[in-house]
């Protein structure tokens, strides 16, 4: 029997229960306890249980990890698995062992199982399967060897396609020799387990159900399969699922500076850390663990949004960067432990605790809503305990964080903290008429939240497509928020879409199909920016009319926003497309206006004339270059940290 776990104390007590009732008594126990930051090691030792080997990595591996170590350790003829979070009927075993030994030429026997889904919960009997997918039935496993990944049906539980749980599982271990599981380094999927029977199969392994449910499948947030892809968790929340790289990332402890390969099973959200960062120059600087000699000691507290490697300029500037962050950050959000190095994580349950021992010179929260309760709770704590610099960076939508609930705790942040940053002037005019005054013009400043790091900001130029095609090229990054697109096409106007099919799926824009002038591409890292997006003529922004006629106080987010895109179009030297918006207040246009980097218009036959005009004189290409280091977030660094000391 091997159990893997991590951070289950409460629920291994269940398990062993389970096992120590089984009817079949011929087995061993390997725990493997993942680098567990509870008190797993004192439930499992606390039990009397007979043939027990409790195994502790010092600092999680990953489930991979886990089960290769409980293979190896394990003695016995056949493998069974017990999850910590799962549990036995006193049967199980028994009936396991029992097919085994009936069918000689099965290498795999499972069980069926059950489950309290949300569709269950108020039922009279929870969920009874032969396996997860309802539509495989035992005797043909091999159906899941046909699956597209990332197709679930609308009735499976699992996004993976996973056909057996863990504790369904008993097999020979001949085959575990030769076959191990994959480890982090490799990937990160939900699909791990599902993987594995595949593999199985396509290796001429037959499976084998025993014809009873005698185990039980838990349904709880902090699954693993759910912390990476979503799927099942607070599915009725307005706001959103929590899940995802930066959640699993801070869940399972990750050091700061590991860098995974992330495969869920929505591979439009699949990412390779290692590649991705690539070319950081400044991650290398700082090496592992070192920190400068002089300069400020920053405490960054909340998430960082997009393009979390910016604050390393704040480590190229002498000064010490510590972490403490949002305990649950959005998939889209950055949050430690962060994948390179430069910013040392404060570790342990007790934030205040570290906090008092990190002793900061200042205190910089940031950036965006979700992260306000966490923000709010330590700026309090602060406040009545140590007083340090409280500095509050706000970036994303207030208006989202008033319908979270959470307009109270956005007013004290930024009325009453030491100093305050806006990303745009337009948002510090918004929240100057919301709370009916001026804000101090030596304890505020305006900042972009999420600036690109400049080292992404290199001189790979590519040809331009209309030089050598004649039609004009332009691209979209990220969500793409256009108006019809139609008309594009009849004046020889190419869009390119860069981004996640997630952000394609959700994206409001009509007639965008591939097709002659509609190109879909993948996602682009940031070391690329310039070689593959420098090829374009313009790049567009959020297509939105405003209607705030010039006062800020019918102002909409998308009129006070800077979309982080436009730091990826700086460092591609590529001028914005905007609506004209004339009469109205918009940040980006006013932005764009002031580095004469705007291709603003009416009409799409407007938008042609302008686009023409841009082909053939590259003036505002010119200025998108000459301007681009002021898109950056090192440009900008010394005035943040000189306004930091001001403040001391």
């Amino acid at each position: 029997m091997i159990m893997p776990t991590y951070r289950h104390e409460h629920f291994i007590p269940r398990a062993l229960s389970s096992l120590l009732a089984q009817s079949f008594t011929d087995w061993e126990l390997v725990v493997v306890d993942d680098g567990s930051p509870d008190g797993t090691r004192d439930v499992v030792t606390g039990f009397e249980v007979p043939r027990l080997r409790y195994i502790r990595h010092p600092h999680n591996l990953g489930l991979g990890a886990a089960l290769n170590r409980g293979t190896a350790e394990a003695a016995g003829r056949y493998l069974a698995y017990l999850p910590s979070d799962d549990f036995l009927d006193a049967d199980h075993l028994s009936a396991c062992v029992a097919a085994l030994d009936a069918n000689p030429d099965a290498y795999l026997a499972y069980s069926g199982v059950r489950w309290h889904d949300k569709t269950a919960l108020n039922a009279r009997n929870p969920t009874r399967s032969a396996t997860l997918r309802p539509d495989v039935t035992p005797g043909s496993e091999s159906a899941i060897l046909d699956d597209v990944p990332g197709q679930p049906g609308p009735d499976w539980p699992l996004p993976s396609g996973n056909l057996l749980a863990l504790v369904q599982v008993m097999h020979r271990r001949d085959a575990a020799r030769h076959m191990p599981w994959p480890e982090r380094r490799e990937s990160v999927s939900d699909t791990l387990e599902a993987d594995r029977w595949r593999a199985l199969l396509r290796a001429g392994a037959s499976f084998v159900h025993t014809g009873q449910v005698t185990c039980e499948w838990s349904d709880h947030p902090k699954q693993r399969h759910k912390l990476i892809s979503g799927r099942g968790l607070r599915g009725e929340n307005w706001a959103g699922q929590t899940f995802g790289l930066p959640l699993y990332r801070k869940f399972y402890g990750l050091r700061s500076g590991e860098k995974i390969n992330w495969r869920p099973s929505d591979v439009s959200l699949a990412v390779d850390e290692a590649r991705h960062f690539a070319g950081l120059a400044a991650e290398a600087q700082v090496g592992h663990g070192s920190e400068p000699s002089n300069g400020l000691r920053i405490l960054l507290v909340g998430s960082l949004g997009f393009n979390p490697e910016r604050i390393l300029a704040l480590r190229e500037q002498g000064h010490t960067l510590l972490g403490l962050w949002t305990p649950e950050p959005d998939f889209w959000d950055s949050a430690g432990p962060l994948p390179f190095h430069g910013v040392r994580e404060l570790e342990g349950d007790d934030w205040r605790q570290q906090i008092r021992r990190a002793a900061p010179d200042v205190i910089y929260a940031l950036l965006n809503w979700q992260a306000l309760p966490f923000i709010h709770e330590v700026f309090q704590y602060n406040q009545r305990r140590l007083g340090i610099p409280f500095v509050f960076h706000f970036k994303e939508s207030p208006m989202m964080a008033q319908r979270a609930g959470l307009w109270d705790e956005l007013h004290t942040l930024v009325s009453d903290s030491w100093g305050r940053i806006f990303s745009s002037v337009e948002l510090r005019e918004w929240f100057e008429l919301q709370f009916g005054g001026t804000f101090d013009s030596h304890t505020t400043l305006v900042l972009d939240g999420d600036l690109p790091k400049s080292d992404w900001m290199t001189d790979d130029w590519a040809p331009k497509l209309s030089d050598s095609d004649g039609e004009m090229h332009t691209v979209c990054v990220g969500r793409t928020i256009l108006g019809p697109v139609e008309a594009l096409e009849q004046h020889n106007i190419h869009l390119h879409i860069y981004s996640h099919p997630y952000m394609r799926r959700g994206a409001r824009w009509a007639g965008a199909r591939p097709g002659s002038h509609i190109h879909l591409h993948d996602p682009v890292r940031p070391g690329d920016w310039v070689a593959e997006l420098s090829r374009y003529d313009a790049a567009w922004g959020h297509i939105l009319p405003s209607q705030n006629h010039g006062d800020l106080r019918g102002a909409v987010w998308n009129d006070l926003n800077l979309p982080a895109r436009l730091g990826t179009y700086a460092a591609a030297g590529l001028p914005w497309i905007h609506l004209r918006n004339g009469g109205h207040r918009v940040a980006a246009n006013n932005l764009a206006d002031r580095l004469g980097v705007g291709l603003t218009y009416d009409t799409e036959e407007e938008l042609a004339v302008r686009l023409g005009t841009e082909v053939s004189s590259r003036s505002h290409t010119r200025a998108a270059v000459r301007n681009r280091p002021e898109l950056s977030f090192d440009h900008h660094a010394v005035a943040l940290t000189n306004f930091f000391r001001g403040l001391r």
